[in-house]
């Protein structure tokens, strides 16, 4: 009996060191956080993504918007989530320079975020009322000096892309026009479409079939290369202006002490999702331009894209807070 029991008891000894083996991940399911509310860019990325995710991982991959503030509430839920590989966040690259238009954030993204890997880009593109004397951004140009300030940019939000892109454009053409302010891109469309505002840079997948229909005139996209749902709209180079470029590179975040094996795992994940020939498709139809890197590729984006914004931003003087 005596020496059952110590067979008994060595074996649970055993065992012990098994049980105690911290089990493979994924094992639960992983929420992803968009800091937007439902149905935008991001949102609209996130979830065909999310769906071949949970096919590649095996586990669920749960969206969660959190939207508000400057996507402030939903990056600083991720920042202070367990780093455990459980908890992601997708965003756009311009939260890179947001220290440079919010001085109160409660993150640091270079500190308390690990980029695991870019997802997809979307260009933007200078677009005008088809009712303007003008055929194509030379022309629109000249337009603008003959009749300074009497011709209105509709800018979507203070600081987005699509007005740093404006102001790209502006200095580099050497123009300047009245500003008005929306609160988001539709009701800035809609402004450009009725004629009260005259020229917006729009996301291209959300003005693409105004360009079809012809209720929109496309001028250039700020891109390098010319976009395949839109393949007859110039590029800024081809349009006069080689250094107008911007574009929203969305990324897949997680916070910062989420170990490297986990990391690597997420950024294989991805790589091999977005190059599913059906997924490509369908983000391209939406205006999305597949484009994944590794986790140091990303990450150097966001500084770049926070050193090139840093002088206009300063220029401007804008404090959001």
């Amino acid at each position: 009996m005596q020496r059952r029991a110590l067979l008994a008891a060595m074996g649970g000894l055993a065992a012990a060191p098994a049980l105690a083996q911290p089990q493979a991940w994924p094992s639960r399911p992983i929420r992803l956080i968009i800091p937007y509310p439902p149905g935008g860019a991001t949102d609209t990325l996130a979830r065909p993504f999310a769906e071949r995710m949970r096919a590649r991982l095996g586990q669920a991959v749960v969206i969660e918007n959190r939207g508000g503030a400057a996507t402030t509430i939903g990056m600083e839920a991720a920042a202070r989530a367990a780093p455990d590989g459980y908890t992601l966040v997708m965003n756009a690259d311009n939260i890179a320079y947001f220290p440079l238009l919010y001085r109160r954030l409660p993150y640091d993204l270079f500190r308390d975020f690990v980029a695991v890997s870019n997802i997809a880009s979307t260009g933007l593109v200078l677009a005008i009322n088809p009712r303007l004397p003008a055929n194509d951004l030379q022309e629109f140009v000249a337009l603008l000096k003959r009749e300074p300030d009497r011709y209105a940019f509709a800018n979507p939000s203070l600081g987005a892309p699509h007005h740093l892109g404006y102001e790209l454009f502006a200095r580099e053409a050497g123009v300047k026009m009245l500003q008005v302010e929306y609160r988001g891109g539709g009701p800035a469309l809609n402004d450009v479409l009725a004629g009260h505002a005259h020229l917006g840079v729009f996301s291209l997948g959300a003005v693409s079939q105004h360009f079809q229909s012809g209720t929109l005139r496309p001028l250039a996209i700020l891109s390098p290369r010319r976009s395949a749902i839109a393949p007859d709209v110039p590029t800024t180079a081809e349009a006069g202006l080689p250094r107008v470029l911007s574009a929203i590179n969305f990324m897949l975040f997680a916070p910062a002490a989420t170990p490297p094996e986990v990391i690597a795992s997420l950024n294989a994940a991805c790589l091999a999702v977005m190059e599913e020939s059906a997924l490509r498709e369908q983000l391209t139809r939406a205006g999305f331009e597949v484009m994944t890197s590794t986790p140091d590729e990303a990450m150097a984006i966001l500084r770049a894209e926070r050193d090139r914004w840093a002088p206009i931003l300063a220029g401007l003087n804008l404090n959001l807070d």
